[in-house]
């Protein structure tokens, strides 16, 4: 059991980097940044609603390069629409949330209607408390396979930021941009 949760783990977590050219303000060096890891801490280009968790750096000088990633980020995803497979899971997991407490609360009100208390009535509450984990495991997976390999047949797109709440994609093979929903 601990393998799979290890499994699960290692597949949702995104592979983060940074491999597009930028150019420094401070001294115009124009090249891919030096990429010094990444962070938790979100450093957030305000003006251009884009999020870089990547920490970045001009290899000449030294500068952070945060505001310039924000706007590369701007530029290469504003275009990219959401692939409609992202879309339909996010509307599957939502009509699960819904449906689930719906269905519960019928049978909760019409166990009450027959005097069905007891053993089966506390059953049915478990089952479909258990049931709500995997739900939201499963969503994150296939989420995560939408960016587990690329079209070009190789695996690993490289996360790069989010932008107005979806989360942008780069292939580290070819290049492919994808913008997800999560």
């Amino acid at each position: 059991m601990i393998s799979i949760v290890r499994k699960y783990k290692a597949a949702i977590q995104p592979m983060h980097g940074w491999n597009v050219e930028l150019k420094c303000s401070g001294c115009n060096y124009e090249g891919k940044p030096r990429y010094e890891g990444w962070t938790s801490r979100r450093d957030v280009n305000r003006d251009a609603l884009a999020t870089i968790y990547a920490k970045l750096a001009c290899p000449k000088c030294g500068r952070r390069l945060t505001d310039e990633a924000g706007w590369k980020l701007v530029d290469l995803f504003s275009d990219v629409s959401i692939p409609e497979k992202n879309e339909k899971i996010i509307k599957q997991f939502i009509a699960g949330l819904i449906i689930v407490p719906f269905a519960l609360a019928f049978m909760l009100l019409l166990g009450a209607q027959m005097d069905w208390w007891g053993y089966s009535a506390f059953v049915f509450l478990v089952i479909s408390a258990v049931f709500i984990q995997p739900l939201i495991m499963l969503m994150n997976y296939r989420i995560a396979r939408l960016r587990s390999r690329c079209e070009c047949g190789k695996p690993f797109y490289i996360f790069m930021g989010m932008l107005e709440r979806t989360y942008c994609y780069r292939c580290s093979s070819c290049g492919r941009l994808l913008r997800l929903r999560d």
